[in-house]
């Protein structure tokens, strides 16, 4: 824990140690990929040997999109994937190309709890999200958020965790990327917090040296490179979101201010009350 932690291996459960338990993180485990030494002397990996796609172009959709946010759309999940994803084609040789039908090699859900795949989560903090790797049968580059969490986008870091900074993450492990202890990866399991705009986002260069190790580098960036599909399209656009919009739900009765009637509105210690139906004035 404390190497993949980023502190110094002491063994000893002091109190940097504890706060990073308590740090969100990916629920994958970390397993050491460094080559010990065997009896014989010899050197012996302590992992199976990377896996990794066959195939170049690499479709996604997603299934189900995040239900608690009250900042996201789905518009804005659907391109913060994509630019997730893009991270990775830019300098490797795979394609990803969004989907519409129910089949896609990269699956993307957002749930809760036990959802039947042997990493429950464990509601808000604690394990945020977790991806499969290519060698995984009947789930191989499936992403799952944990849909408790307060996901956001291009918000301060107290605000919740941050989409893209996960979802670039998790997509590493979905093209083969275990985690790893380097500093500056990020591909390190625990949650480091936003890492910049997505539109300017680069990888740190620990990670384009692993993702070169497993599919090469990519020949070029230019538009021929894109996979030839019949529903290509421009990257979608990221919108700045409204600075102001407050981020905490209503009231369970409190009426739905966009399809509600009502002529009066007072602030009683700092809570809105409704009147509807009222013929008298305020």
């Amino acid at each position: 824990m404390q190497k993949y932690g980023g502190l110094e291996e002491t063994g000893v459960l002091d109190e940097e140690t504890l706060v990073l338990m308590k740090t969100p993180r990916c629920s994958l485990p970390d397993v050491s990929e460094s080559l010990p030494e065997s009896e014989s002397g010899r050197q012996r990996r302590s992992l199976p040997l990377a896996t990794r796609w066959s195939k170049r172009n690499l479709s996604w959709r997603i299934r189900t999109f995040p239900k608690q946010s009250q900042l996201l759309g789905r518009d804005t999940v659907r391109a913060l994937m994509y630019y997730a994803l893009k991270v990775w084609s830019d300098v490797s040789p795979l394609n990803f190309h969004e989907v519409a039908g129910s089949k896609a090699d990269i699956q993307i859900d957002f749930t809760k709890a036990d959802h039947n795949d042997g990493y429950p989560f464990d509601g808000p903090g604690g394990t945020v999200a977790h991806a499969f790797f290519p060698s995984d049968r009947f789930t191989a580059g499936d992403a799952h958020f944990d849909d408790d969490e307060a996901w956001t986008f291009r918000a301060p870091d107290s605000h919740g965790m941050d989409l893209f900074a996960v979802a670039v993450h998790e997509f590493g492990h979905a093209i083969g990327l275990a985690h790893t202890s380097a500093a500056d990866s990020i591909m390190r399991p625990y949650y480091q917090g936003p890492v910049g705009d997505p539109l300017k986002y680069h990888l740190p260069y620990e990670d384009r040296v692993r993702v070169w190790q497993l599919y090469g580098v990519r020949d070029s960036v230019s538009h021929t490179d894109r996979p030839d599909t019949p529903h290509a399209s421009d990257p979608p656009v990221l919108l700045d979101l409204p600075g102001n919009r407050s981020t905490a739900p209503l009231a369970r009765d409190a009426p739905d201010r966009c399809s509600t009637h009502f002529d009066a509105v007072a602030q009683i210690r700092e809570r809105p009350s409704f009147s509807e139906g009222s013929t008298s004035g305020v």
